[in-house]
């Protein structure tokens, strides 16, 4: 059976996991990506690499965003949130990154995470985070149980 997630169980899910799923699409182009988040009851921050998402955020901006809860294998729950991504400068990008410090980007064996203004490693490709927030429009969250009982 199908049901509505009540707005607490939806924060909470947000509140209390990492990782979600982002889509965007543009020019007939569309993408979904596993991405790591944290949520602080506002916003979704993320950090990700320069690339074929962050070129078709900055085309188009609207995103959904998803996480979802395996239960068990008849119980799961699903959030759903539409929004606007917005790459962040300055001030907004150090709030957000002291925000994320847990999260990491994925970077390949030969790479090296950098950040502006600090000394780079040597002998490896530096890749420098994009660092984000999702402006929520709308959220929704749905629940499945299966029973048994059901025809």
């Amino acid at each position: 059976m199908l049901s509505e997630l009540s707005p607490d169980v939806v924060e909470s899910m947000l509140t209390n996991q990492y990782f979600g799923r982002i889509g965007c699409a543009a020019n007939d182009r569309v993408l979904i990506e596993p991405v790591a988040y944290y949520y602080d009851g506002h916003f979704i921050y993320g950090l990700t690499r320069q690339g074929t998402k962050t070129q078709l955020l900055h085309e188009n901006p609207h995103v959904a965003f998803e996480i979802d809860e395996v239960v068990t294998p008849t119980l799961w729950r699903s959030v759903v949130i539409e929004g606007i991504f917005e790459e962040l400068k300055d001030e907004d990008r150090d709030d957000a990154l002291f925000l994320l410090r847990q999260r990491k980007i994925p970077v390949f064996a030969d790479e090296r995470f950098g950040y502006p203004g600090v000394d780079s490693p040597t002998g490896n490709k530096v890749v420098y985070p994009v660092v984000y927030r999702i402006r929520i429009g709308r959220k929704t969250g749905r629940c499945y149980e299966y029973s048994p009982d059901q025809n």
